[in-house]
């Protein structure tokens, strides 16, 4: 390196911004752990970086929030994949380790500015999956020209369109095709924000199409940028990163013919590292600066979604929801004493006060319908059968007067979280209730909610182990021996000779065979990485506006979900419901049909009351086999 590189401007080494990041939310093959990524960025000394995960945003605001807390910038962003047609959904037989040049998925990197560009990164999330998904999420050139606004444009890595058009085989003319691409990518944008990007992982490509691709950046008028492809934090997580992409591919370690990366670059360098790589262009790297600099997003959270009950009938809600609560008062109390009133009247004004009368409503609202069409709902559960005003309108069927039940426990002044009731609904029949809730609601504003399966433990052991090839036998001699009874405790508590988690089998194994031992270290790097993504059982979404208008939406099979999971939607201000789906509620109604089909009489458990002695006798006793909630040893 010559002596004016080594005195180059230390502050740029400060400035140097990654923009091209995977983290474990690249399912199975990002392994950048947003947790130990933040300590390494700090460690690094940079005062930003960007999160651009394959096709998605799923750990954008897991990113954004521990970001934030470190005091670095967060940049949110996604590698997209960019067909020519989104609408194509078929392809030519050709060889399997070539793709159809008529129906691409190029690699584009897209990263927001503001909160504009985040929303149109989010509908891009969004129309990728719901519209363009063809073995990826896709989008094309004429969807993002609609959503272009507040984003920078990188052209991505070797897999991207301009760098494969360069090197493509079957093209009359490579350069000129690439250049018509990059003059279309960069009519897009806003003057100035895109950029040819430009890596070097000692891939002969990337050599190649490098000269070609500053030629082309200098010819359009536009800058180079330089990035590493960071799919792990460390040079050494290669081997870890090469195991994870034979558990996305169900391959074996040792299989010549798998997908794999190309040596062990593809880590979170510093400035240093990446100056080494580019010592004639360092002004490529102080664009990642500049970028940077550009993007100023802030996300809103706890800005409150609620869809305004009966707004297409012209009813007012605070109004209704009082008269509704005094109808049902009247109903529910045989005369309304002063206690009654006065606690009606103090939750109502806590639940007007805090704009809460519209999810009262809707809530009973889908209650109702489901109670008409004579679907089983629960008497309720949790914090929620602590309202009156719930009591009297249906929702819940215990007294709180009665049983001295409080009400703050649900609502009140000081709770900074959505209030949220746990409906119990036949398991049978739940999803014609959520189907009612889409059809009165709006289906493009009802969504369900995302989940992630992660490989815990014994998963985790299991799949390394597979890839490895390790015996059954002597991946069940692993697995006996890992005792978990804590979240907290990790695989590395059970061998760790000072944990009082140890266990003495497994850290002997570890320490005696050196497969084991390298299939534990990995075991232990990869360890609650997600693995997949599900729906949650019971969470769904109902908004005020499109949802594509507040979070990125992903699809389930048929069933559209949020990219965010429950815990980010509800700090995001959206309204979640839970529709808990339970069996006993259908035993129970099976039951009492039986019952009333062999005797003649019609039970009905809010007239019976709980005051049967021989209920109790019966309890005592321990009679209380497939009981729902009275049947475990402990009960």
């Amino acid at each position: 390196m010559t002596q004016e590189v080594l005195q180059a401007d230390e502050s740029s080494a400060k400035k140097f911004v990654h923009l091209h990041l995977h983290t474990e939310y690249s399912l199975l093959d990002g392994a950048s752990k947003i947790s130990k990524l933040v300590e390494e960025v700090k460690k690094q000394g940079s005062g930003a970086v960007a999160i651009t995960d394959h096709g998605n945003m799923f750990g954008a605001i897991k990113f954004y929030n521990a970001c934030v807390k470190a005091g670095i910038k967060p940049i949110i962003g996604c590698e997209f994949y960019v067909t020519n047609d989104l609408k194509n959904k078929k392809s030519s037989k050709i060889a399997d380790s070539e793709e159809d040049e008529s129906n691409p998925k190029y690699h584009l990197v897209l990263l927001a500015k503001d909160l504009t560009g985040y929303r149109n990164l989010s509908k891009l999330c969004s129309i990728a999956y719901l519209d363009g998904f063809y073995g990826k999420p896709r989008i094309d050139l004429e969807v993002l020209e609609k959503h272009s606004e507040g984003l920078v444009c990188l052209s991505a890595c070797i897999g991207g369109a301009i760098p494969r058009l360069l090197l493509s085989k079957t093209s009359m003319d490579p350069y000129g095709d690439a250049l018509a691409y990059a003059k279309k990518l960069k009519s897009l944008f806003d003057e100035g924000d895109f950029y040819i990007e430009l890596q070097d992982h000692g891939i002969d490509d990337e050599k190649r199409v490098m000269p070609a691709l500053i030629r082309i950046a200098n010819e359009i008028g536009v800058k180079c940028v330089a990035t590493n492809d960071v799919h792990y934090i460390h040079k050494s997580d290669d081997k870890m990163h090469d195991v994870l992409l034979c558990i996305q591919t169900a391959s074996d370690y040792d299989d010549p013919n798998r997908m794999r990366f190309f040596g062990s670059e593809f880590y979170l360098k510093t400035y240093d590292e990446m100056l080494e790589l580019f010592p004639n262009f360092p002004e490529a790297l102080d664009t990642t600066a500049e970028i940077a600099d550009k993007c100023n997003l802030k996300i809103p959270f706890g800005e409150y979604s609620i869809p305004v009950y009966g707004a297409n009938k012209g009813i007012e809600p605070n109004q209704y929801l009082r008269d509704k609560c005094y109808e049902g008062l009247k109903v529910r109390y045989k005369v309304l004493t002063d206690e009654i009133i006065q606690r009606a009247e103090y939750e109502l004004g806590i639940i007007i006060r805090m704009g809460f009368a519209s999810y009262y409503l809707i809530v009973w609202d889908f209650i109702d319908h489901a109670k008409s069409k004579g679907i089983p709902v629960g008497a309720g559960r949790g914090s929620g059968v602590g309202s009156i005003v719930a009591y009297a309108i249906g929702i819940t069927d215990v007294d709180p007067i009665k049983y001295g039940l409080i009400f703050e426990r649900f609502l009140n002044p000081e709770r900074v979280t959505m209030p949220d009731f746990d409906v119990d609904f036949c398991g049978d029949r739940r999803d014609e209730v959520i189907e009612y809730v889409r059809n009165e609601y709006g289906s493009e504003k009802v969504a369900q909610i995302i989940t992630f399966g992660t490989m815990k433990s014994k998963q985790a052991i299991k799949d390394v182990a597979r890839v490895y090839k390790l015996p059954f036998a002597e991946v069940n001699l692993l697995l006996k021996n890992v005792k978990i009874m804590d979240k907290s405790v990790k695989i590395s508590h059970l061998i760790d000779e000072k944990s009082e988690y140890k266990v003495k089998e497994l850290a002997e194994l570890y320490k005696s065979n050196p497969i084991y031992k390298e299939v534990l270290d990995i075991a232990m790097q990869i360890e609650d990485m997600p693995r997949n993504r599900g729906k949650h059982a019971a969470g769904v979404i109902i908004c005020d506006v499109p949802l594509i208008e507040k979070v990125p939406l992903a699809k389930n099979g048929e069933d559209i979900t949020t990219q965010f999971d429950m815990v980010e939607c509800e700090s995001l201000g959206l309204l979640k419901m839970d529709f808990l789906a339970l069996k006993t509620l259908t035993d129970v109604k099976m039951t009492t049909n039986y019952v009333e089909k062999i005797y003649g009489k019609n039970i009905n458990f809010s007239e019976l009351g709980y005051e049967d002695p021989n209920v109790y006798a019966l309890i005592a006793g321990g009679n209380t086999e497939t009981v729902f909630q009275l049947e475990s040893a402990g009960m």
